[in-house]
């Protein structure tokens, strides 16, 4: 939707396209603004066989396969587009920049990776968790085990959400999880690889996120030449589009500099 330069939205776990329509609408004034579902979402084929591992060998292929997806994405935009990407869905952007997908520019909202010297078994716990469910046909179970896994990703604890309206759409959205653990589950922020990128980044958090989501988002902004840190006063991992999106207009449009802390001055 819109008129402009090119650019991609991605999402996070948990979420479809239409989780970043208001998003997109307020950014269509100026960008050619491109939404997609990502594997096993919406209107996307792909669902994962739940009988692949993840955790395990199959879990580079998962994410060689996203990958694709949204190089696929990318051609359809056309050119060279700039990236918004949030949560798992920055982690999938970044893994396909540094793959050789085209970008212009990156805006990467809390990619929740873990620290180095951080224990993996918490992750790796949660990752068995919600296959299990899924293996074990409860959706319903797969996402209250990620969400209660990451509670920095989810607006209200587990059992709250399960009251509202809006859990139906989440579980619905359950069994493409799979892909978001073969991410989330991995290596920590691969600073070496990340010290490879050559294109203006914004890494993003809230001032209301966890230490350790923060702590993420500080090294990858230090790993990128040049990179930009902000931290959003008052909010946490799920920003509103009146906020973020004058933030991202901003620095997409590669106008005047994004106030906040800087981080990545190397």
């Amino acid at each position: 939707m819109g008129h402009g330069p090119p650019l991609v939205l991605t999402t996070g776990a948990l979420q479809a396209r239409a989780s970043v329509r208001l998003l997109a609408e307020a950014l269509a004034g100026r960008f050619t603004v491109n939404l997609w579902d990502r594997r096993g979402r919406g209107d996307s084929g792909g669902v994962p066989d739940p009988a692949r591992d993840p955790l395990g060998p199959d879990g580079a292929a998962m994410v060689t396969e996203e990958v694709g997806d949204l190089a696929a994405v990318v051609a359809h935009a056309g050119g060279t587009p700039a990236h918004y990407a949030h949560s798992a869905g920055a982690m999938l952007v970044l893994e396909g920049v540094l793959r050789g997908v085209p970008a212009s520019r990156v805006v990467a909202h809390e990619p929740p990776w873990r620290v180095a010297g951080d224990d993996p078994g918490p992750r790796r716990d949660l990752g068995a968790a919600t296959l299990a469910a899924l293996r074990a046909g409860s959706p319903d179970d797969a996402a209250a085990a990620f969400l209660g896994g990451f509670p920095a990703a989810a607006p209200a604890p587990v059992e709250r959400l399960r009251r509202t309206p809006f859990w139906a759409g989440t579980v619905a959205l359950a069994p493409s999880l799979p892909h978001d653990v073969a991410l989330v589950v991995g290596e920590p922020v691969p600073t070496d690889r990340l010290a490879t990128l050559a294109l203006p980044l914004l890494a993003l958090d809230g001032e209301h996120s966890p230490a350790w989501v923060r702590g993420a988002v500080a090294a990858l902004a230090a790993a990128v030449l040049g990179a930009r840190h902000r931290t959003l006063p008052g909010q946490g991992h799920i920003v509103t589009p009146p906020v973020l999106a004058p933030v991202l207009a901003e620095f997409l449009d590669g106008g005047a500099p994004v106030p906040g802390p800087v981080g990545g001055g190397r």
